[in-house]
């Protein structure tokens, strides 16, 4: 026998509890058009408050930068008295100050309200090679060529005789045998940690079987073309040209290290 269908009940609202539910209603939706002003009025004053020249860029500290002048860096970065500095674009910045050889890489850092930190890292400046008479290419520790002018610059070695078949501003010199020319680069690396480049005259590497270190034009050091006892061969030559007269000629060979070496002297 099936149980009889149950009639549906409803439940009628009392006409005060209508009124409250009603009323209820209307203050949830007041509330919520209230919050919803707050929120806009908030937002809209946080944005008329970043982009105010509050956040303008008026301060620019540049650091790591030797070669490159800080006007040059200032001009590649392109900033004007309304650049805002949370908005600078440093990857399009970075990009334009890379067009400088020296500079090997760029960092920058953002200190709220308006101050932009540059910081350089430029690339070493270690040895020339003349290509033609009276043009030189500027090499740096890889022997990437960073610029070409008439004369040099600062006193480190010429790499002379040194046979190369192609170059371009930026990029590695080209040469027929890049096992030798490393050897030859961190040979002038070498030069230059010791602090003696001042008396290089230059490094002759016509033969690259044996690179040849001239000292005051009138000294010549023979160190092979291994890297094996490379540092060990550039202190033997500074403890000589400390101990010999600028003015004294002659010759060591330094191709084969043994425990004493002897500067010959030449008439």
């Amino acid at each position: 026998m099936s149980e009889p269908t149950k009639e549906p009940t409803f439940t009628w609202l009392h006409e005060e509890e209508e009124v409250r539910e009603k009323a209820r209603f209307v203050r949830i939706r007041k509330i919520r058009f209230i919050s919803a002003a707050i929120i806009c009025a908030i937002t809209l004053a946080a944005l008329i408050f970043l982009f105010s020249p509050y956040f303008h860029i008026s301060t620019i500290v540049i650091e790591g930068n030797m070669r490159v002048s800080r006007e040059e860096v200032l001009t590649r970065l392109e900033t004007t008295s309304t650049t805002h500095l949370l908005f600078f674009n440093t990857g399009t910045a970075r990009g334009r100050l890379a067009q400088n050889m020296y500079i090997s890489d760029v960092t920058f850092e953002r200190v709220l309200p308006d101050r932009l930190y540059v910081y350089i890292s430029e690339r070493r400046l270690t040895a020339y090679v003349e290509h033609i008479p009276g043009s030189f290419l500027f090499l740096d520790d890889h022997g990437r060529v960073l610029e070409i002018r008439s004369s040099t610059s600062d006193p480190l070695p010429i790499l002379e005789g040194l046979e190369f078949t192609r170059f371009q501003l930026g990029e590695i010199l080209e040469v027929p045998d890049a096992t030798a020319f490393n050897i030859i680069v961190q040979y002038a690396q070498l030069i230059n940690h010791h602090n003696l480049a001042p008396r290089v005259s230059h490094i002759n590497v016509a033969d690259p079987t044996n690179i040849r270190i001239i000292i005051d034009a009138n000294k010549e050091f023979n160190v092979g073309n291994s890297l094996i006892g490379a540092d060990e061969r550039i202190r033997w030559i500074v403890a000589a040209v400390n101990e010999i007269p600028p003015d004294i000629p002659g010759f060591m060979d330094l191709r084969y290290l043994r425990d004493q070496h002897s500067f010959e002297l030449l008439q």
